[in-house]
């Protein structure tokens, strides 16, 4: 949980260096309904992200598959969006984040039988809250979310946050 303390500082900088890209002088495309990019979050998934708004209800996905000789690691995100307030730049919306992490290690070395063996660790995050998508180019947005979530199997709870930056197509 030691990255949950890094999340305010990372999205504070984020929104610090859009905003100095004169975001503000800039509206993003209001008739794109589908969005491309990249998208990082403890309930929302990381990696590749797509994001459908056909209307004020609308959806995310993230995927980032990892594989090699020795470990495997799946991140799955599936969020909901409903936008609140569509303003001419800025956007409010509320999301309900579901993610899914995978690893499995199978070059795991334990110290207490001096053994490599195969670690598999998997569990669910999520998460509600509040987000703002602020236009940096004509059709390129930056989110930031931020909310409370459920970690780990409803194991903790904590504040969580969340950003992507999309190309509206």
């Amino acid at each position: 949980m030691k990255t949950l303390k890094l999340i305010p500082i990372t999205l504070l900088s984020l929104f610090i260096f859009s905003a100095s890209l004169k975001g503000q002088d800039l509206e993003v495309s209001k008739k794109s309904k589908h969005s491309l990019g990249a998208g990082l979050g403890f309930t929302t998934g990381y990696g590749l992200s797509y994001r459908y708004t056909p209307s004020k209800w609308g959806i995310q996905v993230n995927f980032a598959p990892f594989k090699n000789s020795t470990q495997e690691v799946y991140s799955v995100g599936c969020t909901f969006l409903y936008k609140l307030n569509e303003g001419q730049k800025i956007t409010l919306y509320l999301y309900q984040g579901n993610h899914y992490y995978y690893n499995q290690d199978k070059n795991f070395f334990n110290e207490n039988t001096n053994q490599y063996e195969t670690k598999t660790d998997s569990y669910s995050n999520s998460g509600v809250g509040f987000g703002i998508e602020i236009p940096i180019f004509d059709q390129i947005g930056f989110n930031l979310m931020t909310g409370y979530a459920a970690y780990e199997n409803f194991k903790a709870y904590n504040l969580t946050g969340e950003a992507a930056l999309y190309f509206k197509f």
